[in-house]
């Protein structure tokens, strides 16, 4: 009792068929697609559930939702008196209009 070999064609459409039914991507010529990596689960959400989402207040938001208690933010006043220190030095920002775009027009 010998088998019949079936014809390429209906090997084809059978790989077509089974294909369409069980969700795969039809390649006949075998080429690598990077199919198996595109149907995997994205990693990212899981990465951010790892760490719990925990908001951080920061003094500026204390200092806003409470101004009777009178807190002073020692970063922010110090980088107000370097910036004070610098404009007496002449290093400070431009005036508005004043800046280098400005200058580059009147070279004419």
């Amino acid at each position: 009792m010998s088998l019949a070999i079936p014809a390429a064609g209906k090997m084809t459409f059978l790989s077509k068929l089974s294909c369409a039914i069980f969700g795969n991507v039809y390649n006949p010529q075998n080429i690598r697609t990077g199919n198996k990596i595109l149907r995997q689960r994205l990693v990212g959400p899981t990465v951010n559930a790892y760490y719990p989402n925990v908001k951080r207040i920061t003094l500026r938001e204390i200092t806003r939702m409470a101004p009777e208690l009178n807190l002073v933010d020692q970063l922010e006043k110090t980088r107000l008196e370097d910036l004070s220190e610098r404009k007496k030095r002449g290093k400070g920002p431009p005036k508005k209009g004043q800046g280098r775009r400005s200058t580059l027009g009147k070279k004419k």
